[in-house]
């Protein structure tokens, strides 16, 4: 059809332009989903007087109500009302995740990664060395999470650990509320 060149360039332009397209249609989509979601969702540990609020949450999901008076959670809230929780455990130097029961009204997905990025901060404010889950895959790679045989994992130190020299790593603890010091002051 073309001789040389010329198809090609025809291509490189073609190919161009859809790429552009593609980029507004990304930023598009970004920028309807930050206004739709309106306030953040704070993730915090579940506290007693939660539990009320995440049976009725699991009835909503068709989860058992006994399960918010047996397992701890990590509640999200947006506004002052309970839009997800997260199941955990905790063993010597280590989080396990479980089950994810998400508002339908509110958004699987947002509420997911929203409770899965927190997990991971709370996890190092308590000072664990590795959070291991089991969920749905996209949410827990869009979370930071790597897939390991029988699950996810994530390290919460690791941008501590990649921190290059003293100030590296003290500029690294800055927002870290259980700071490991004895690796700060290596020579």
């Amino acid at each position: 059809m073309f001789s040389g060149f010329g198809g090609y360039d025809l291509f490189r332009e073609r190919h161009g332009e859809l790429l552009r397209e593609a980029e507004l249609w990304r930023l598009g989509r970004e920028a309807r989903w930050s206004l739709s979601w309106g306030e953040a969702v704070r993730v915090r540990w579940g506290m007693e007087e939660d539990v009320g609020r995440v049976a009725g949450l699991l009835e909503l999901d068709g989860a058992p109500r006994w399960v918010a008076f047996e397992e701890r959670f990590i509640v999200a809230e947006r506004e002052g009302e309970l839009v997800g929780v997260l199941v955990y455990r905790t063993e010597p130097k280590r989080m396990r995740l479980g089950l994810l029961v998400a508002d339908p009204w509110v958004g699987e997905e947002r509420v997911a990664i929203a409770l899965y990025r927190g997990a991971a901060e709370l996890a190092r404010e308590l000072g664990v060395r590795e959070v291991l889950a089991r969920g749905r895959a996209r949410h827990l790679v869009r979370s930071g999470y790597r897939p390991v045989l029988g699950g996810w994992w994530f390290d919460p130190f690791a941008d501590l650990r990649r921190a290059e020299g003293r100030t590296g790593r003290m500029r690294a603890l800055w927002g870290s509320l259980a700071a490991h010091f004895f690796r700060t002051f290596r020579r």
